[in-house]
C-alpha cells in the first residue's frame, strides 16, 4: 500500500491509477481519503489489516498529544451516557410521571 500527498495524488494520478496498488491519500499528515483499485488481485484482507494498522497509529499519535489514556477516554463516554440518560425526554418525562405518582399518594 502506498501513501500519497493530495498533491503527490493529484500529480502522479495518471500512474497511481494504474498500479494495481491501494492509495492512502494524505493533508498535513491526517488521511483524508482512500483509491482502491478495481484491477488486479483482491487485497481485501491485506486492505484492511493495513487500513487498521495506519488508523491504530493515528488514534495512538492523538491519544498521546491530547494526554489521554483508554480509561480516561472510557470515563469521559461514561459521563456523556449518564449526562445523555438524564437529558433524554424519556427520563425527563419519567422523572415529571414519578414526581407526579409521589404527590398524588
Amino acid at each position: 500500500m502506498k501513501t500519497a500527498t493530495v498533491r503527490q495524488f493529484r500529480d502522479h494520478a495518471t500512474s497511481l491509477l494504474k498500479q494495481d496498488e491501494p492509495v492512502i491519500v494524505t493533508r498535513h499528515g491526517k488521511i483524508v481519503g482512500f483509491f482502491l483499485p478495481t484491477s488486479g488481485k483482491a487485497l481485501a484482507l491485506k486492505i484492511r489489516k493495513d487500513v487498521f494498522s495506519i488508523l491504530t497509529d493515528e488514534i495512538r499519535a492523538s491519544m498521546k498529544k491530547h494526554h489521554l489514556t483508554e480509561n480516561s477516554i472510557y470515563a469521559g463516554f461514561e459521563k456523556f451516557r449518564e449526562t445523555r440518560l438524564r437529558r433524554s425526554p424519556e427520563s425527563v418525562h419519567m422523572a415529571q410521571r414519578k414526581d407526579k405518582a409521589t404527590s398524588e399518594a
